[in-house]
């Protein structure tokens, strides 16, 4: 892996040239090309899914919302502090998008 020389950032491989977001650019060496070479199998056809706020991918649980009243809920766990303290637990109204931390 390289970094960019003018702003610290990694150096991505493009047309045989290794590029930064700041506008460096450099030639891609022979001995750097085996750091960025992929190997393995791809799968170029692989489905990417597209969701909106209407098909949401989450689990659902019953809820009161305190601003609409909607009675089903999405939630989702994060861990927003160090690792030995217990994770946040969000809820997400389905009829209004209201978010908030549940009270666990």
């Amino acid at each position: 892996m390289e970094f960019c020389p003018e702003c610290g950032a990694i150096l991505l491989p493009m047309n045989k040239k290794l590029k930064c977001k700041c506008g460096y650019e450099r030639s891609l060496s022979d001995e750097v090309k085996d750091q960025y070479e992929v190997k393995g199998e791809t799968n170029p056809k692989a489905e990417v899914i597209v969701t909106d706020n209407k098909n949401v991918a989450l689990p659902t649980t019953t809820i009161t919302c305190y601003k609409c009243g909607g009675t089903k809920g999405y939630w989702w766990t994060v861990q927003t502090r160090s690792a030995d303290e217990a994770p946040t637990n969000f809820i997400r109204c389905a009829k209004c998008g209201n978010t908030w931390r549940s009270s666990n």
